[in-house]
């Protein structure tokens, strides 16, 4: 009797004819391609055809009506502002907050927006840039707030200083800014500062003196020294050469103490080394004593 090897094909009788076999095969989704794949490759084949089928639509209309697409663009924001007017959605005021009324005039015009407009077609973002342009102006916010009205908050420029730099005086703002349509005569009455690098940095140190008022209403000048501290000099008093600015608030309270105790800046001196930690050296005037401080310094 013949061996039949392993493994090779056996013979078999005759099959009966399956109707289902005449059916295309049921589609059967890989493991290698899952579902959520499956449904945004069609979802995204839909939405695509879609978008082409609008942007043919636009063209065929824009050449239909005998203009280009940037006409039917207009005619299509007209319409929106039609709807919108009529649902109440228009623009009906414009206000202005934080400003002078003359810079708060000028804001206004700038920002151009006209009462009518369709509140979509009032960009925050936009508007928030042209009222930027004004050199009075430091910060803007622009808020719409529904259904007709348009707010803008704006933060004035403040000069705070006088900024001399290789002979020529600027005026200069809280962020160190300088004004060029401003005249520096106009403000002499500003403390003077003086450096490459001081109109940066200057903010820091008027913010800091500001809290002692008997320190800040006798400051006349401040010189930056090496870009990383000030030497400070006060009206009817002494020059003061003050720390870097990591000690800059300590040294000014210490000097505001002294000044409260001792008179420190009425005393005849002239010049106060405020960089050591620890002590104030003193340098009197000629034919003064040698140390002016009864108290201690």
């Amino acid at each position: 009797m013949p061996k039949v090897k392993k493994g090779q094909p056996r013979i078999k009788g005759p099959v009966e004819h399956d109707e289902d076999d005449d059916m295309p095969p049921h589609p059967v989704r890989t493991a290698k391609m899952p579902y959520s794949v499956l449904w945004f490759r069609e979802k995204f084949a839909t939405y695509a055809l879609g978008t082409i089928v609008c942007c043919a639509a636009m063209v065929a209309a824009a050449a239909w009506m005998g203009g280009s697409l940037g006409q039917f663009g207009k005619r299509w924001e007209n319409g929106l502002t039609v709807i919108m007017r009529s649902a109440g959605l228009a623009v009906k005021d414009v206000r202005v907050v934080g400003l002078d009324p003359v810079v708060q005039e000028r804001a206004l015009k700038v920002a151009a927006v006209q009462v009518g407009e369709s509140m979509m077609s009032a960009d925050p973002y936009a508007i928030k840039a042209r009222v930027e342009t004004l050199e009075a102006v430091d910060k803007v916010k622009v808020m719409r707030l529904w259904p007709d009205q348009i707010t803008i908050v704006a933060d004035p420029r403040q000069p705070i200083a006088l900024w001399e730099n290789d002979g020529e005086w600027r005026v200069i703002d809280q962020r160190g800014r300088t004004f060029a349509e401003v005249d520096p005569k106009d403000f002499v009455q500003l403390p003077h500062i003086k450096g490459p690098d001081a109109a940066e940095a200057a903010a820091g140190l008027l913010t800091l003196m500001a809290d002692y008022p008997d320190l800040s209403i006798r400051m006349s000048s401040a010189t930056r020294i090496s870009g990383r501290r000030w030497d400070v000099t006060f009206r009817g008093g002494a020059d003061v050469a003050l720390p870097e600015d990591s000690r800059l608030k300590e040294a000014l309270a210490d000097l505001n103490l002294l000044q409260a105790r001792n008179r420190l800046l009425d005393l005849p001196v002239t010049h106060i080394d405020a960089r050591h930690p620890e002590r104030f050296a003193l340098r009197p005037t000629p034919g003064a004593p040698a140390d002016p401080l009864t108290g201690g310094a």
